[in-house]
């Protein structure tokens, strides 16, 4: 295998061994020619002489630019994902180096190729399977990928390529998805149809800040719903069953209370105050939890207008002042004169007064408590702080859950039933805010409600 340069070299050695030949030949035949054909042998001779030069180098270029064809043609096969096309042999030192590099190349190509297919195909495999729907969308709204766990009802099958304006008929879905595609951002939505309950949550595909596309995971909420609404009828009959045996004791208690005339200091004094103030703590478990049955079911009323919330809390403080008085502590209300609010005023007084209560309960004798609020761009934001315990930052997720007690010995003390943040949470749910709250251990806690300036019923 020789080189382009040593084939060339040789080529020129070759005509020039040829040319002297030739040239010896002519001044041969000078010689025993008349000199009347000497211009005849002059133009033969330069006639030939081209001739063996153009000869040379079109063999020398053709062999070159075939085999050069060959590679232009084998690396558009490549391009094209053809990596079985036959390698290139060649000739030429240079070009065999090139030609090895672009069988290498086009072997490990090959390899890769099929490596990702088959990651690709586990990959589908895998979505495919999924018990929950996934579907994916470009920017563009155009369905990229669906799942046969997606329901007909949502997205209909062979909806791939196709604008999700075309394909989906439940305009709550479709509303969902603009809104949430046009402002590029996160979701999720709880629908309901034909007695089926469905959750789909909708994320994005980001790189470098860009949105490239968004996931969307469907799940079936269908008997999970059921199961609560079981949960929730049990809790609503319960509640109504026990509320009745529980007034008729009460009412048992009060009324030989009334009668027998005990000395304070007496067993069976001691006996009726124990059965009153128990029966007194079962009412109000028993409200509550009628209270939060009616919030997760959407049985609440929810009638929000506009008021003063500076005179809500200056009616509330009339309340308050009952349990907060005999303890010494003192009720500051730090809300604007002028501060107008829209929400369900009812809700709203049971929402603040829970909080009041609450703090009260893990508060010393002879603190204070207060509430404030601010008006900030959406939101409008009341605190009601305290300078109570505090509550622990591992306690700070759980305080909201029913029957949770950061205290349980003083909250039973109180006559606490554990359902007063939950009431709360859920009631600022309704009004499409939410709740946090901030704690130092020792120095008090303040529970921040954020409510929406606009009030938005949240879909259960």
């Amino acid at each position: 295998m020789r080189s382009f340069f040593s084939r060339i070299l040789i080529s020129n050695w070759l005509f020039l061994v040829v040319l002297l030949i030739t040239a010896t030949f002519v001044l041969f035949l000078t010689t025993v020619i008349s000199s009347t054909y000497y211009v005849i042998l002059f133009i033969s001779y330069l006639v030939f002489s081209l001739y063996v030069a153009f000869h040379i180098s079109y063999r020398i270029a053709s062999n070159v630019t075939e085999q050069l064809r060959t590679l232009q043609e084998r690396t558009r096969l490549i391009n094209a994902g053809e990596f079985n096309s036959a390698s290139i042999m060649t000739n030429i030192q240079e070009l065999y180096e090139l030609s090895t590099s672009i069988n290498a190349m086009s072997e490990r190509l090959q390899l890769q190729f099929s490596d990702l297919n088959i990651e690709k195909e586990k990959f589908n495999l895998l979505l495919e399977n999924l018990k929950e729907g996934v579907f994916a969308i470009d920017k563009e709204k155009r369905i990229l990928f669906q799942n046969k766990s997606i329901p007909k009802l949502l997205i209909p099958e062979g909806s791939q390529s196709r604008n999700i304006d075309t394909v989906i008929k439940e305009k709550k879905i479709l509303q969902f998805l603009n809104q949430h595609i046009i402002n590029e951002t996160e979701g999720k939505i709880n629908i309901e149809i034909n007695k089926k309950y469905y959750s789909i949550r909708l994320y994005t595909l980001k790189r470098d800040d860009k949105t490239l596309l968004y996931i969307g995971v469907v799940l079936d909420k269908t008997e999970d719903r059921e199961r609560q609404l079981l949960r929730e009828q049990f809790v609503q009959s319960a509640s109504h069953e026990l509320k009745t045996p529980i007034t008729s004791i009460k009412g048992y208690a009060e009324t030989l209370e009334a009668k027998l005339k005990l000395n304070s200091e007496s067993n069976e004094k001691k006996f009726l105050d124990a059965i009153l103030r128990n029966t007194d703590r079962m009412i109000r478990i028993v409200e509550d939890m009628l209270t939060i049955s009616k919030l997760e079911t959407s049985n609440m009323v929810f009638q929000p207008e506009l008021f003063s919330l500076n005179d809500l809390v200056d009616n509330i403080e009339l309340t308050v002042f009952g349990f907060m008085n005999p303890r010494g502590q003192k009720f500051i209300n730090e809300i604007p004169e002028d501060f107008m609010i829209k929400a369900d005023l009812v809700q709203l007084e049971h929402v603040i007064l829970n909080l009041i209560q609450n703090a009260s309960t893990y508060s010393p004798d002879n603190s204070k408590i207060g509430v404030s609020a601010e008006r900030l761009e959406k939101v409008n934001r009341i605190m009601v702080w305290d300078q109570g315990i505090g509550i622990e930052e591992k306690e700070l997720e759980r305080i909201f859950e029913r029957f949770y007690r950061v205290d349980m010995d003083r909250s039973r003390s109180r006559g606490g039933t554990g359902l007063g943040l939950s009431i709360v949470k859920h009631i600022v749910k309704l009004h499409s805010g939410w709740v946090t709250v901030s704690s130092i251990p020792g120095k008090g806690s303040t529970f921040i409600v954020n409510l929406p300036i606009d009030i938005l019923i949240t879909p259960e």
